[in-house]
């Protein structure tokens, strides 16, 4: 239950913690050698430079104990039907570059299929082909070429899109804006999911548009908790993200009893999240049925 989870991540919060304070201290030491070897010589301001690197890296260390973490928990509304999407012979190009070719997948309800592969072989416009006619979505033709993509029965999906820009309104606080998603949702649900994401009191009257990239990334979870769907789409959603924030998702998509699908260049998440693979080369994309340590170990 809860304790479980939060001693999960905890132990997860300090193994990260530990490796980070351990390249922390390697650099250190590699700074002190710097300085000791030329501080009696000519190089005086890098050797000033290094100083103050030491004496950041050093505070560092101590701020990361009382940092506050936030609360992801991603709840269903209902769950969808047995097969969640039917893709057949998906295909986008751009200009001479086809990125996707006449792509199959069945994919079952609660899967949790995490993309893979360098940038710019194709993640992100594959998402997008699967959304461009999509429930509760709005249509994006433009984005699929040929194929056809049928969502399951009942499927609602929520979507953190890579690229944020334009997707909250300005002019608006952060409270308004998210609350135009469930009108019937009180006052004090909307500040509440905020809080979790840490907006606490007044910081849920921020103008949408002095939010900053985490801000917004953390909005855009709220707004995914308060859908409350049962296909989650994520592009790319810890760019913006602190390591608190990062373990927070990592969890609650383990705990999701919906369906993801998941670009992500953060090994943790790929490892503990993901039951199916779709790894880009560049020429195809293949689908293996097992988690990333599986796939990983199946191309040995």
């Amino acid at each position: 239950g809860g304790y479980d989870d939060m001693v999960i991540a905890k132990t997860q919060v300090r193994t990260r913690v530990e490796a980070d304070n351990a390249q922390r201290e390697k650099k250190i030491s590699q700074l002190q050698d710097f300085i000791a070897r030329f501080s009696a010589g000519t190089r005086a301001s890098q050797v000033m430079s290094r100083k103050k690197e030491v004496e950041r890296l050093q505070t560092t260390e101590l701020a990361r104990s009382n940092i506050q973490r936030p609360y992801i928990r991603f709840a269903m509304n209902r769950p969808s039907g047995r097969v969640a999407l039917k893709a057949t012979g998906i295909s986008k190009a751009f200009g001479d570059l086809k990125v996707v070719t006449n792509f199959d997948a069945l994919v079952n309800r609660g899967e949790k299929i995490v993309l893979v592969g360098r940038n710019g072989l194709g993640k992100t416009t594959m998402l997008k082909a699967l959304l461009s006619d999509a429930p509760n979505l709005p249509p994006s033709p433009g984005d699929i070429d040929a194929g056809t993509v049928k969502w399951g029965h009942e499927v609602s999906i929520g979507y953190f899109a890579q690229d944020h820009t334009g997707v909250i309104r300005k002019g608006m606080t952060a409270v308004a804006w998210l609350h135009q998603f469930d009108p019937d949702a009180s006052r004090q649900d909307i500040h509440g999911l905020l809080g979790q994401m840490l907006f606490s009191g007044e910081e849920g009257l921020k103008p949408t548009e002095a939010l900053s990239g985490g801000e917004t990334a953390r909005l855009l979870f709220c707004r995914i908790m308060l859908q409350k769907p049962n296909v989650i789409v994520l592009d790319e959603p810890t760019n913006h993200l602190d390591l608190e924030s990062i373990n927070a998702l990592n969890i609650a998509l383990q705990k999701y009893d919906g369906t993801v699908f998941l670009v992500t260049h953060d090994e943790d998440l790929m490892e503990e999240v993901g039951t199916r693979v779709w790894h880009f080369d560049g020429r195809t994309i293949q689908d293996f049925k097992g988690t990333y340590d599986e796939y990983t170990a199946s191309l040995v």
